[in-house]
């Protein structure tokens, strides 16, 4: 039996070798790229020629996958870009001219591949499965060197998208997907939601209906996926000579093509496979076995229900997300939309006063950004910044001369002032300068009087509120500190771990006069935030006990830890 043919084109090799171990496979492209620009500059232009690599019977293909995104660039070689025969009184190569430093085939190689697969009457349409890339529009010029005159000169343009019916829209780049509301859909997308990318959007053509006198939707376009503002970006498309599956750019694209081929082409698209025929005829509804039908509604009913569950926690993961997005805020932002967030924390945190003061003030003096009104305890003024760096003298010292004009203004010297950092905003937080400040700059606050804090403090400090380690009327207490505020929860210390097993649930530890009992809470802190776990059981000397206060134990926990430093009673 002949093996079914499928063409790969600008596709890894580590795809083909999987797909060759059931199919015939030729590993072929639709071009490299060619780096022209040492040509070009030393003599203005490079004669090419395309590098694209064909099976010579490629009309005898029906099976044709490719990645558009997939690009090779190859060196200049004059070599490379002669013909060695010459047939008939013409000689002709592509053109390439300063100031172009690439010579880009691709677009000529899709137009050739849909010209030669396309000739003379087809038995069915050729299966066409595309991972999708921006449109590119190339400009050719083809001389023929053997002629007098420029006039002979051949130009044209063609696209990436020559190669199926092209239903290009807008060239945008994303990662943010939904899938339609399709079986088919969510049967190859599901696992890979996370991702995916895209780089071009696609309109759904139109067709004229006779009964309705108006133009509809044409039903053989098949919407599969759509960006965050409804455009589409991965379709179906089937006509009387293609079948295209139009696909987004994923990173695991042979756990992709598995799918794909399993629950949709072999199932639909059998006759392309009679190496597998046999195999996947019989899911197909009419040779169903006694009962597969009522299972097989079953499973789509408990299919339907998990996406209408999906659906739901994602519309609550978006409202989380809208109403806690301050505490990323105060992580990212700057100016006005920093202040804003900050505010917000504060006015949870139980500071009700807070409120933010213009920027400008009489006589060219800077105000401070937020104000609060401690009642009897005075008032606590805080200047906030958002920098990529980390904090100048100046900058965490400028509270102090706003602190000297309020006390003048009240006659009192109640005025607590306080300077927060949103240091290295373009960094990820875990990578920042933790403190952001030298000790030159802490100790001239300690002198002072006043406070320094960054963000970062204030993310983890919510956590540590919520999870009951810091109540917020101390929280907001130590907003009056001076030097470096220090938020870290009032924990009793329980001994330093030395060993860890059972996949970090046990944890070996020396108790020096501390007793715990199974059931107890424990806690630890990572990376500036403290976690709650609690003791399962107890072990020492290999035996199981239900208390303990001196020695070497082995505490089994209900969850895993990372490598901690110190263990914490509650």
């Amino acid at each position: 039996m002949n093996k079914t043919k499928i063409c790969c084109l600008n596709i890894d090799q580590e795809v083909c070798d999987v797909l060759s171990k059931t199919f015939e496979v030729y590993n072929g492209s639709l071009g490299k790229l060619v780096d022209v620009k040492e040509q070009n500059q030393q003599f203005g232009q490079a004669h090419l020629l395309s590098n694209i690599d064909f099976p010579k019977n490629v009309h005898e293909y029906e099976i044709f996958i490719t990645d558009l995104a997939n690009y090779t660039i190859v060196e200049y070689k004059e070599e490379d870009h002669q013909k060695k025969n010459i047939v008939g009184n013409t000689d002709e190569y592509f053109i390439s001219e300063y100031p172009t430093t690439l010579f880009n085939p691709i677009p000529f190689g899709c137009m050739l591949l849909k010209a030669r697969t396309n000739k003379g009457a087809v038995s069915r349409p050729k299966l066409n499965i595309i991972f999708q890339f921006e449109k590119q529009d190339v400009e050719y010029t083809i001389h023929d060197v053997a002629a007098y005159s420029t006039r002979n000169d051949t130009c044209f343009k063609e696209t990436n998208f020559s190669i199926t019916e092209d239903f290009t829209d807008k060239t945008i780049y994303g990662n943010e997907v939904q899938i339609c509301n399709l079986p088919i859909a969510r049967t190859l997308f599901n696992s890979f939601i996370n991702e995916i990318t895209y780089h071009q959007t696609f309109k759904q053509p139109t067709t004229w209906d006779k009964e309705k006198s108006m133009t509809v939707l044409n039903d053989y376009f098949i919407p599969l996926l759509k960006n965050k503002l409804g455009q589409i970006i991965s379709y179906i498309w089937i006509s009387e000579r293609e079948i295209t599956f139009m696909l987004p750019q994923l990173k695991s694209k042979n756990q992709f093509l598995e799918i794909l081929f399993k629950e949709v082409l072999y199932q639909y698209y059998s006759d392309y496979f009679p190496e597998i025929e046999t195999k996947t005829w019989t899911r197909n509804h009419q040779y169903y076995l006694p009962e597969q039908q009522k299972l097989e509604e079953e499973k789509q009913k408990a299919t339907k229900k998990y996406q209408e569950e999906i659906e739901r926690i994602d519309k609550e993961l978006e409202a989380a997300a809208n109403k806690y997005t301050f505490l990323h805020d105060i992580l990212i932002e700057t100016g006005d939309k920093l202040v804003k967030s900050i505010i917000t924390y504060l006015k949870w945190l139980g500071f009700d006063n807070a409120i933010e003061k213009d920027k400008t003030a009489t006589e060219g003096l800077f105000e401070e950004d937020i104000q609060i009104d401690l009642g009897e305890k005075g008032l606590l003024i805080i200047e906030v910044k958002g920098i990529n760096g980390t904090s100048k003298d100046s900058e965490c010292s400028q509270i102090s001369k706003i602190r000297h004009r309020r006390c003048k203004e009240r006659n009192r010297f109640d005025v607590f002032a306080l300077y927060i950092a949103n240091n290295e905003r373009n960094v990820e937080p875990l990578k920042r300068t933790i403190p952001p400040f030298n000790d030159n700059q802490i100790q001239d606050a300690i002198n002072d009087e006043r406070g320094l804090m960054y963000t970062w403090q204030l993310f983890n400090l919510y956590f540590n509120v919520e999870n009951g380690f810091i109540s917020k009327e101390e929280a907001r207490n130590r907003f009056l500190q001076i030097g470096l505020v220090d938020f870290t929860p009032n924990l009793k210390e329980l001994g330093k771990p030395y060993k860890f097993y059972q996949n970090h649930t046990v944890i070996c530890v020396e108790l020096n006069h501390n007793t715990i009992h199974i059931g107890d809470t424990l806690a630890y802190e990572k990376d500036g935030r403290y976690y709650p776990i609690t003791i399962t059981e107890i072990q020492r000397d290999e035996k199981t006990i239900k208390e303990v206060s001196d020695g070497k134990v082995g505490i089994k926990v209900n969850e895993k830890v990372p490598e901690i430093k110190m263990l914490y009673r509650i």
